[in-house]
């Protein structure tokens, strides 16, 4: 059988993908333009304990940042720290 997950679907910008308790599968960013800095926070907020950051040194760069489902127990806040983005979330 084929787990599921959830999608925040593309942001450009910060964002509260989900409150409450998730399992965090993976994201997947680009740079726009120009390179961008991403930070990814257990928490509603950018105040939460940082789960992941994302340096996309290059414009129009590519990554996909698997999480392995870590769990974040207060929710999952996506942060545009600098440059300009396109983010996806993927969540449980």
């Amino acid at each position: 059988m084929v787990a599921g997950c959830r999608s925040s679907g593309v942001k450009t910008a910060d964002a509260l993908i989900v409150r409450g308790q998730a399992k965090l599968i993976s994201i997947h960013a680009c740079s726009v333009g120009a390179p961008a800095t991403i930070k990814v926070f257990d928490g509603t907020d950018n105040s939460g304990k940082e789960i992941a950051r994302i340096i996309l040194g290059q414009p129009d760069s590519v990554i996909e940042f698997d999480m392995h489902g870590v769990l974040c127990t207060d929710g999952i806040f996506l942060e545009e720290v600098s440059g300009a983005m396109a983010c996806s979330v993927e969540f449980a």
